[in-house]
């Protein structure tokens, strides 16, 4: 038994790691936005006239070029955070295994000394 005690921990370590990680990524998916805000113009003023008309479309097509910059980034750290979840997941699976196959063995080993 004291041998799966390695195992738990080892586990347990990658648990707290997991929800340290998706701690992290909650939070990181904030400050892009507010970011982007931050340094935003600010909206053109309304004015008569067609040339802030044109002004206005001119600030919404770079805010719209902003947005999609934004959600191109997004993709990327989101892609980068699914490889590393599912390089844990894949750690995870492997400690599982080896957790079973270590209280199998005990499982025969148990039954052989009981016969």
């Amino acid at each position: 038994m004291q041998s799966l005690r390695p195992s738990k921990e080892d586990l347990n370590g990658l648990n707290q790691a997991i929800q340290q990680l998706t701690v992290e990524v909650g939070s990181a998916e904030s400050q892009p936005c507010e970011l982007e805000k931050a340094k935003d113009p600010p909206a053109p003023q309304e004015e008569g006239g067609s040339g802030s008309t044109i002004s206005k479309l001119a600030w919404l097509e770079a805010a719209l070029q902003r947005a999609k910059q934004d959600v191109a980034w997004q993709l990327c750290e989101y892609q980068e955070l699914m490889i590393i979840k599912r390089g844990l997941d894949f750690e995870i699976a492997a400690y599982h295994r080896l957790l079973e196959g270590l209280v199998w063995d005990l499982g025969q080993g148990m039954s052989i000394s009981k016969q």
